[in-house]
C-alpha cells in the first residue's frame, strides 16, 4: 500500500482526525512498517482476521487459532491490537468469550445499537450502510439485492452522496468504514477527501464528535 495509505494518513493529520484501523494480522508478517506507520501516526490498530477470512463460515476451534495467532503476530511486532471487526460482520456464541480470552477490549461485528457489557468489555457495531465496499464493489451485489439497494455498484461521487445522506440522517453514533486500498482509485479518493474534510469542517463547527472506537467505548464505559 505504497500510495493510497501513506496519503490518507497524511490527510488524517492535516485535519488531525484519528481513526481506527482495522488490519488483517498478516500484515505483521508482510508489511510491518505498514502497520507500524499506522501506529506512528497516532490511530488505533485492530485485529480484522489473520487474511480477511469468511468469518460467517469459520469453525470455531479455527476461529480460536486464528484469533490466537492474529494477538501474537501483532505482540511480536509491539503493536496493541486490542480491537476486533469480524471479515464480513458476523460473530458467534463463542467470539465475545475468545476476544476477551486474547485481551481485547471491545469489537465492531454487524449490528445496531453501541453498547457495554457489565464487564466493560465494548461494543461499537457498524451497518453496511456506512461501508464504502458496500457501495462501490460489485461483490456486494448480492448483499445490496437482499437489503433493498440497487445490485449494481454506485459510481465515486453517487457512493459519496449516500454516504453524505446516511451520515445526515438519524441520531446517535455511526460508523464510517473507509477502506484504504479503494482509496487507490483517483475518482474515490477525491470524494473519500471532500467527505473527510466535511466531517472535520462539521466537527470544528461543534455539530459532530468524532472518535475511535476506543474513545467512544471508553465514553460509553464512563472511563473519559
Amino acid at each position: 500500500m505504497t500510495v493510497a495509505l501513506p496519503r490518507l494518513l497524511d490527510e488524517l493529520r492535516e485535519l488531525g482526525l484519528r481513526a481506527t484501523f482495522f488490519v488483517e494480522a498478516i500484515n505483521c508478517e508482510l508489511n510491518p512498517a505498514a502497520v507500524h506507520s499506522i501506529a506512528h501516526h497516532g490511530h488505533e490498530i485492530g485485529i480484522h482476521g489473520w487474511r480477511h477470512e469468511a468469518w460467517d463460515d469459520i469453525a470455531p476451534a479455527r476461529e480460536r487459532e486464528l484469533l490466537g495467532r492474529s494477538r501474537t503476530a501483532y505482540e511480536r511486532i509491539a503493536v496493541d491490537a486490542h480491537a476486533f471487526r469480524p471479515p464480513g460482520g458476523t460473530i458467534h456464541a463463542g467470539t465475545p468469550k475468545l476476544l476477551r480470552e486474547i485481551g481485547c477490549r471491545w469489537a465492531s461485528p454487524y449490528g445496531t445499537t453501541p453498547h457495554i457489557d457489565d464487564d466493560g468489555f465494548g461494543w461499537v457495531p457498524f451497518d453496511w450502510s456506512f461501508v464504502d465496499a458496500y457501495h462501490l464493489m460489485q461483490r456486494f451485489a448480492s448483499l445490496r439485492e437482499r437489503r433493498g439497494d440497487p445490485a449494481d455498484p454506485l459510481s465515486a461521487s453517487t457512493a459519496a452522496g449516500r454516504l453524505h445522506a446516511e451520515l445526515e440522517r438519524g441520531t446517535g453514533p455511526r460508523t464510517l468504514i473507509l477502506h484504504p486500498f479503494l482509496l487507490a482509485d483517483e475518482a474515490w479518493w477525491s470524494e473519500a477527501r471532500s467527505l473527510l474534510h466535511w466531517l472535520a469542517d462539521r466537527r470544528d463547527a461543534g455539530e459532530i464528535l468524532i472518535a475511535t472506537g476506543e474513545e467512544l467505548t471508553d465514553q460509553l464505559a464512563g472511563r473519559q
